[in-house]
């Protein structure tokens, strides 16, 4: 989530002013500002219409994490138990395996004939059925030589993330904001309906999984987008802030969903049906009147302006002669900056050296969260459970990293959390050899509170580092990478069926790259947003490497005759 600020600070023009500051309103900002930025209609817009559309997103995008999951299971093998209980027929029938960790258990994937040979389960398998009736692997054998079935899957759904945030990306500053984002929810819903009857057809449902991850991407970022290009730069912060926190309570209402229903299919029209119900909003979502401006549709945007202007009391500001004069100025100026794109991230070294660095710690970031979602099936204890915790333990995460950020600064915040991910997945690495399993879980929940807080970060340096003309480029650019490396994703966690602590290895290793990508980044709190592409290559440019904070913010003074203001810059 990136929170695009294309405006700059107003003009202050006061008797006595001690020290002058030159920064000159984006023209959309101004109109923004006469029609109310942060009033009735924004509000209504961010509780009362994205919060609902947020809150389904994570049920409807992470269903397949659950029906997907691959119970424990046995070679089935006919004859006369004679009463035998579960774990003594085991013993007589299934050879002990001791790949893929220290602790032998029974196989998975191979029997006892009658003469004492080992074979390959070839009457089929049972499944362990405490916390499902049936998921999908369980019901088509996504089992032993197919277990990489679901691996699969995910992994083509993030291969389709990453195409749709290059295509729908791009389609989305194209043809606008809300067509593309109603078109991502038919694409969304109907294609997850389909694969809901195709799993029988492996190659059909990976086709599936492909669709539905080009949309998710759009899908969220556009209604966030909406509401906060109409909105000021304060209230950005807030926008994004709730959309996050209601993330969060659909996420924890998913595995609540999955653990009373039990059965795959069910799952799959339980959790796919509320995005029908997203339609809903056709009338509710208006598009973005700063999009509109910015392809010379002023007819429209003026329309959205003056309903703006109406809702929040403030029609008497924008009569519509003197709100066209200003649209039409507000067009070209957009057009004189239109002169810049990906490339431009690279044209200076400063601003080429940050960009990479920030994309390389954007990149772990999303790794690491990506891959201890997903590898919560794979933590002992009940799944459900856990995906819950991993869940809601993101509300006090983001508290502390929204208190942090401005009192420790961006830098050292970000560093500090990588290298408590270090210890925290040498602890679950170390948990899960000696088969200490409290150790385990109690480390993932520590790991998953600080990669939430370091993502936290990266998308706030994001805002800072990149300047007004490439913001929501520059982090595109970096999301779009990490949703490329972010395929690998799946393989990681598979990495537990080799070795179980593997998948921990993997992700400390990661963290020492995020710090390594963290440290060389410059440190922006106090710092003034960066409005061209000659600010953005001075940030950090004379800074100490071992700085701990830069400047605190200066101060000026506010005169007249009857009182005295001190404003922060």
């Amino acid at each position: 989530m990136t929170v695009e600020n294309s405006g700059k600070e107003p003009e202050v023009k006061e008797h006595h002013q001690e020290e002058t500051i030159d920064n000159h309103p984006d023209e959309f900002d101004e109109i923004l500002q006469l029609a109310g930025s942060q009033g009735k209609y924004q509000k209504i817009l961010v509780f009362l219409v994205l919060g609902p559309i947020i809150m389904v997103q994570p049920i409807l995008t992470l269903n397949a994490l659950f029906m997907l999951y691959e119970p424990d299971h046995w070679c089935y093998v006919p004859g006369n138990r004679n009463g035998a209980d579960i774990d003594t027929w085991k013993k007589l029938t299934l050879p002990e395996d001791i790949s893929g960790g220290n602790e032998a258990r029974f196989s998975r994937c191979q029997m006892f004939t009658n003469d004492g040979n080992i074979t390959t389960c070839s009457n089929g398998w049972e499944y362990d059925k405490t916390d499902y009736d049936l998921t999908i692997p369980s019901q088509y054998n996504w089992v032993c030589e197919k277990e990489h079935y679901a691996t699969d899957a995910l992994t083509l759904y993030a291969v389709g993330n990453c195409v749709g945030a290059l295509i729908f990306g791009w389609a989305s500053d194209k043809y606008g904001r809300r067509p593309l984002f109603f078109l991502m929810v038919f694409i969304n819903t109907f294609f997850r309906a389909v694969s809901l009857f195709v799993p029988y057809c492996f190659i059909g449902f990976l086709t599936t999984q492909f669709i539905i991850g080009t949309a998710f991407p759009v899908l969220y970022i556009t209604p966030c987008m909406i509401a906060a290009e109409i909105s000021d730069k304060e209230y950005r912060a807030i926008i994004y802030s709730f959309a996050w926190v209601i993330w969060v309570v659909g996420m924890a209402l998913l595995p609540l969903l999955a653990w009373a229903i039990r059965y795959w299919f069910i799952i799959g029209i339980v959790t796919t049906v509320p995005g029908i119900l997203l339609f809903g909003f056709w009338n509710m979502l208006p598009e973005s009147p700063r999009w509109l401006v910015s392809v010379g549709k002023i007819e429209e945007a003026a329309v959205i302006i003056q309903k703006i202007a109406e809702k929040n009391g403030r029609m008497d500001k924008v009569p519509i002669e003197k709100l066209n004069a200003m649209l039409k100025k507000a067009v070209k100026s957009h057009k004189l900056r239109e002169n810049v794109g990906v490339w431009t991230l690279f044209s200076k070294p400063v601003l080429a050296k940050n960009t990479i660095m920030l994309t390389i710690s954007w990149s772990m970031n999303a790794l690491i969260y990506y891959g201890i979602t997903l590898n919560s099936s794979n933590m002992s204890g009940n799944q459900f459970l856990n995906f819950f915790i991993l869940a809601v333990i993101e509300v006090p995460s983001g508290w502390l990293g929204g208190y942090l950020v401005d009192r420790t600064g961006r830098r050292w915040t970000q560093v500090g959390f990588f290298g408590f991910c270090i210890l925290a997945f040498i602890g679950a690495s170390i948990g899960v050899t000696i088969g200490n399993q409290p150790l385990v879980i109690v480390s993932i929940f520590i790991a998953k509170f600080c990669v939430t807080l370091t993502f936290l970060v990266v998308y706030l340096q994001g805002t800072e580092i990149f300047p007004t003309p490439l913001r929501t480029t520059g982090s595109g650019f970096a999301s779009t990478t990490s949703s490329a490396i972010g395929v690998t994703g799946p393989y990681l966690v598979y990495l537990g069926k080799v070795m179980p602590s593997l998948p921990y290895i993997a992700m400390a290793l990661l963290s020492l790259f995020g710090i390594i990508a963290s440290i060389l980044l410059p440190e922006t709190l106090h710092k003034n947003l960066p409005e061209s592409i000659d600010d953005a290559n001075n940030v950090g440019k004379d800074a100490k490497f071992w700085s701990y904070l830069p400047y605190k913010p200066s101060t000026f003074k506010i005169e007249d005759e009857k009182d005295t203001n001190e404003t922060k810059l």
